[in-house]
């Protein structure tokens, strides 16, 4: 996400933590090899303080052209199965949220990745119909959910006792529930879910796990409501994940409703949310061209988890800015981090 200056920005603000800015397509970095993509991420250790300007390097008049990044060829033919009906909506009138899933043909078991987006995009946007298509191309089962967000501003959210913030947690955690419990019909392994985070879409539902709708209907009956805004269209499954990578992102964004509405803040606050057990792995990927408030919040909230016991891994693309690449070196060490994350 994107620290955005006008009140017509914020306007596009995720509930979730999500960035809320429309994908470009950057000029691919250039390396000699696809061997290279492994060794061009950078890993920062706790202690390590990340640079938040990038310094230009001059290329000299004559200079070589460089060869053109070619990214691997996919190992597996694809099967897309659309409009999957995964959480039913209880707000009068509301239809029930879809998924799409993208699955190798050859039989499995594969790792499962549930793919969370912007709340302003659809599942069919092409950042995210391409990004599953090639994950799942590499062996793995994709599902890519829908969500349904009417929230004009962050302080909108605070109407009717944060109904808006309950409906979207509640549907990635269904979503997280719908993977596990269906897995093995598209030959993915229930025992392992990896949640992929556009903008750490879904990091909420990843810290509350199954006790979601528990803490949610203990602040409902403190303050008359909001009542339940999800059923998950599964009867069993778990709302817990192994591990979350999250691209981008803005971690203090909630910290503005602390306030105005401390019982909301706790439950939407990421910086809060942290304190809970740390029982999965995070794993956040930064563009060095990013905001530098954003790299330097990440740094500080990265620092805080280690601090609390948590699995955490701060990887900084060098070239790359706040939204995913269509093609590059950056997209390929995105892929490859996301890839290995599923089958650790």
């Amino acid at each position: 996400m994107r620290k955005l200056s006008s009140l017509m920005a914020v306007v596009l603000i995720a509930v979730v933590g999500c960035t809320s800015q429309p994908a470009a397509t950057p000029t691919p970095a250039a390396p000699t090899s696809v061997a290279e993509v492994a060794a061009s991420p950078t890993t920062i250790p706790p202690t390590h303080t990340v640079p938040l300007e990038p310094t230009p390097t001059p290329v000299p008049a004559t200079s070589a052209p460089t060869a053109t990044f070619a990214a691997p060829t996919p190992s597996h033919t694809v099967e897309v199965t659309k409009d999957v009906e995964y959480v039913k909506l209880l707000a009068p009138g509301a239809p029930a949220l879809t998924l799409d899933v993208y699955a190798p043909t050859e039989p499995g078991p594969w790792p499962v990745i549930v793919l969370n987006h912007w709340w302003y995009q659809s599942k069919d946007t092409v950042v995210y119909s391409g990004l599953a298509k090639e994950l799942a191309g590499r062996g793995v089962v994709v599902f890519v959910p829908d969500t349904r967000l009417d929230l004009p501003t962050l302080f909108d959210g605070l109407e009717d006792n944060g109904r808006v913030f309950r409906e979207v947690e509640g549907s990635y955690a269904c979503a997280y529930r719908f993977a596990r419990e269906r897995a093995t019909d598209y030959g993915g392994d229930p025992a392992r879910l990896t949640v992929f985070g556009d903008g750490a879409c879904g990091l909420q539902s990843a810290f509350m796990g199954d006790d979601l709708q528990q803490r949610w209907e203990e602040f409902a009956s403190q303050r008359g409501g909001p009542p339940p805004q999800t059923e998950c269209l599964v009867d069993g499954g778990t709302a817990q994940v192994d591990t979350f990578v999250s691209y981008g992102g803005e971690f203090e964004w909630y910290e503005e409703l602390k306030d105005k509405d401390p019982e909301l803040w706790e439950l939407t606050s990421l910086l809060h949310l942290s304190d809970r057990d740390p029982s999965f792995r995070l794993h956040f990927v930064f563009g060095e061209m990013d905001n530098p408030g954003n790299i330097e919040e990440a740094v500080d909230y990265h620092q805080a988890l280690v601090d609390a016991g948590y699995d955490a891994t701060l990887t900084m693309l060098p070239d790359e800015r706040w939204d995913i690449s269509f093609t590059g070196l950056g997209r390929e060490s995105l892929i490859q981090i996301i890839l290995e994350e599923a089958r650790r």
